[in-house]
């Protein structure tokens, strides 16, 4: 039995599972979100939980997601966030291992160093960065059970 092969269909073929494979590990895949409340409301930020998803944080971007990007520690840590690379004004609030909020901060884009760093001189466990332009309170984050779980994904 004799197979005839479609050499042009296999190409095509071949780049379609390409392309697939290049939007799973391109920005679809690192935007992971989960849904938490904010003082009480509904809210689905994206979320930084590893080391490296944290360093690039709102890097490069045009734009801010509407419910900001979460970024997770594995423990309590200190230190401040920088603005450089990070192309919009944003807002970024501090909260503790229970979901109460230690500090808010507004922070510059930055291009060039030196570049502020945005320390809220206390301990945190989860740093929530937003638009500028959000007004919301946002004094509490939870529901505990939620917080508890993404802790236990960060590393």
């Amino acid at each position: 039995m004799t197979y005839r092969v479609d050499v042009r269909a296999l190409v095509a073929l071949g780049v379609i599972l390409v392309a697939i494979a290049a939007a799973g590990t391109a920005g679809g895949a690192d935007r992971a979100t989960t849904t938490l409340r904010l003082d009480g409301k509904p809210i689905r930020p994206e979320v930084a939980r590893t080391s490296a998803q944290r360093a690039v944080g709102l890097m490069h971007r045009e734009r801010a997601p509407a419910d900001g990007m979460l970024f997770v520690f594995p423990g309590s840590t200190t230190g401040g966030f920088w603005m450089k690379n990070t192309l919009v004004p944003l807002k970024i609030v501090f909260f503790d291992s229970v979901g109460r909020r230690v500090r808010t901060m507004r922070m510059t884009p930055c291009s060039e160093e030196p570049c502020s760093v945005y320390d809220p001189g206390r301990r945190y466990r989860f740093a929530l960065e937003l638009p500028a332009t959000d007004t919301r309170r946002a004094a509490r984050l939870g529901p505990l059970a939620s917080l508890r779980a993404l802790i236990r994904r960060a590393y």
